[in-house]
């Protein structure tokens, strides 16, 4: 398999996106179980939000490693969002 990454760190980079691949996979998983429990689904809201939290915050890395700041101090602000919205859902919740 041919992996495009580059410079330093790639191995990390390489870790952030297999980990990427596998929390989008999580997230849609946990999408779906919302769609079908409906009402019963109180919490999987909070953690919707905090599995986007760490894909954004992961990505947000990655883009500070490879240099690109803007990007990476706008995903961290996203990243900051979605936190914020999980403690929300998770506080109806409980």
């Amino acid at each position: 398999m041919y992996y495009t990454t580059s410079g330093a760190y790639r191995k990390s980079k390489m870790l952030i996106d297999y980990a990427n691949i596998a929390l989008t996979f999580a997230i849609g998983v946990v999408f779906i179980i919302i769609l079908f429990l409906r009402s019963g689904s109180g919490i999987l809201f909070a953690v919707e939000f905090m599995l986007g939290a760490l894909v954004n915050g992961l990505t947000a890395a990655k883009n500070f490693m490879s240099d690109r700041t803007v990007s990476g101090v706008i995903l961290t602000v996203v990243t900051l969002g979605l936190l914020l919205m999980a403690v929300i859902a998770w506080r109806v919740m409980v």
